[in-house]
């Protein structure tokens, strides 16, 4: 039976006040407790967050009425995840997780800190960006406590770090991921990286000049880098495409209103020309590319997460987020469950040896982790961090997500 109009409101009313106030009991009671038996082993995380408490609530006011500000949701729903695993693992340990919002005046990172907030934490997990992901780092390698960094796709210019985990990987780890995929499936293809001008550029194809550079100092491939103008037009690409062969084009800028329209232009010759698309990862998120425009043609991008959702972890994660909220789970749902059940369960496991089995298999919830140690200077001892080196290219066709590496 189809829903009336009303019926909708309510149902999003419902869901709206139920992530709302999850926010507000979140921050204000910000423990969670598996168990309170005093004879058992206590471990304590500490979860960070931006979920701009002060921006949403007046007191314990919400100020909005139907609707959610969109600036929230993505650090809600990475806690609301993780608040998901806290409840599902099963453990005779006592756990006590601290939910903190970076972005409010009480508990930005710090106030934490002169509160001492972080000296009795056992682990700490971030969804944080910027200045409050290399605090945090700061803080995990000056006292000693892992840092699981789980959606910030970049280093920070942090060093002599063994206690930053890094879970998004950097770009040059996603540069080369595809690389790797068109040596292997398309290496007799034409290729052309098509960039435009900017700083982050010049980063992706230097990164690609190196990837080709062979032994000899002869690159392996031929693979042009073209700088494209804004007013760039399908004559451009044109110009660089084989009718003979199948043409390989490599996205070389993360500015979308670019990739946009670069996709838009491969979609529109791929009836005449053969061609492969490959992305960046920010991809992941243009829905555009479900137009019709861009229908049977097939858009591929490097991506650190894939989750068919088909699991039986995905069905615990989609029923208690529907009882919670009456909404479908979205990725940072699963990542906040995924990091935090993952890395509490080692932590459980073994707590001495934490940073030395970060790649325990039979821990797995959704994702093939690979952390290897990133030493800048190959000649330290110590490791500037350890990164996530599992990068899947995807496919998109059609709506649909396929992993195709």
């Amino acid at each position: 039976m189809a829903c009336s109009s009303k019926q909708k409101q309510r149902s999003m009313k419902k869901n709206i006040f139920s992530i709302g106030f999850f926010l507000l009991a979140a921050v204000h009671l910000s423990v969670n407790a598996q168990t309170t038996d005093s004879s058992l082993k206590t471990f304590r995380i500490g979860i960070f967050a931006p979920l701009y408490f002060d921006s949403v609530f007046n007191g314990a006011q919400y100020k909005y009425d139907k609707q959610m500000p969109k600036i929230v949701l993505p650090g809600l729903e990475f806690v609301e995840g993780a608040q998901i695993a806290l409840d599902t693992i099963a453990t005779n340990n006592s756990i006590k997780a601290f939910v903190y919002d970076i972005k409010s005046k009480e508990q930005n990172i710090n106030s934490l800190l002169n509160k001492n907030s972080f000296d009795s934490l056992d682990l700490i997990i971030g969804s944080a960006n910027g200045s409050d992901y290399k605090q945090l780092a700061e803080i995990a390698v000056k006292k000693n406590i892992p840092f699981i960094s789980a959606t910030y796709p970049n280093d920070g210019g942090i060093t002599n770090n063994p206690f930053t985990v890094i879970l998004n990987a950097t770009l040059n780890t996603h540069c080369t991921a595809v690389y790797n995929y068109i040596n292997k499936t398309a290496p007799t293809s034409k290729m052309v990286l098509f960039r435009k001008a900017g700083s982050t550029e010049d980063r992706i194809t230097a990164q690609f000049t190196k990837l080709n550079a062979g032994n000899n100092g002869k690159p392996l491939f031929n693979i042009p880098s073209i700088n494209l103008p804004d007013s760039f037009t399908v004559a451009d690409i044109l110009s660089k495409l084989d009718s003979t062969r199948t043409n390989t084009i490599i996205t070389g800028s993360l500015d979308e209103i670019f990739g946009k329209k670069l996709a838009a232009i491969c979609a529109g010759l791929s009836k005449k020309y053969t061609i492969i698309l490959m992305g960046v990862p920010t991809w992941d998120g243009i829905k555009d590319f479900t137009k019709q425009e861009f229908k049977n043609f097939p858009i591929y991008y490097p991506a650190n997460y894939y989750n068919t959702e088909t699991d039986q972890w995905s069905n615990t994660v989609n029923s208690a987020f529907k009882i919670k909220t009456s909404g479908k789970a979205m990725d940072m749902v699963f990542k906040g469950f995924e990091c935090t059940y993952y890395f509490l369960s080692l932590l459980i496991k073994d707590k001495t040896n934490f940073m030395n089995n970060l790649n325990d298999k039979t821990l797995k919830i959704f994702t093939d982790y690979d952390f290897k140690p990133v030493r800048i200077n190959a000649q330290s001892i110590s490791p500037d961090y350890f990164e996530n080196k599992r990068v899947y290219i995807l496919k998109k066709l059609n709506g649909v997500i396929t992993k195709v590496y």
